[in-house]
């Protein structure tokens, strides 16, 4: 079974606009997740208050990360974890989502589900709403066409 991409970026996009803090934001748009932010709330990595945008192209990397379509669904949502964490740490000067450090990103298939989350597994500072795989079209180790 294939994955749809764009079914895949949409739902990210909505999983992880549910979790950054109030001020930033999370959008898809043909197979590209978007992070902004309001103009003038945060210093960013100059001092400026300009964040400007990040990207994650989920597309163009879907494939890179194994062979088997778990391999890369769990690669490209560390991917997007990993950048919007990047974003929101960068723009805030902040350690998001932690209070020290930057908790690591994770993702792994579980069941019929996508679990997204930063921390650890036993230590988990801020997680996503499970995805589940037949949304994105996805089954838990089928190979990539």
């Amino acid at each position: 079974m294939a994955v749809d991409l764009d079914a895949l970026t949409v739902i990210l996009a909505g999983r992880l606009a549910a979790i950054v803090p109030a001020g930033f934001h999370v959008a898809a748009a043909a197979g590209v997740l978007l992070y902004s932010a309001d103009d003038g709330r945060f210093p960013g990595q100059q001092g400026d208050y300009r964040v400007g945008t990040a990207t994650t192209t989920v597309r163009a990397n879907f494939g890179v990360y194994g062979e088997t379509d778990a391999d890369n669904i769990t690669g490209v949502a560390i991917q997007a974890l990993n950048a919007l964490q990047d974003y929101v740490s960068e723009a805030t000067h902040d350690p998001w989502p932690g209070t020290n450090a930057q908790p690591s990103p994770h993702a792994r298939i579980s069941g019929a589900a996508l679990h997204l989350w930063y921390g650890e597994p036993g230590d988990v500072a801020l997680a996503c709403e499970p995805i589940t795989l037949t949304a994105i079209g996805g089954s838990r180790g089928a190979a990539r066409r």
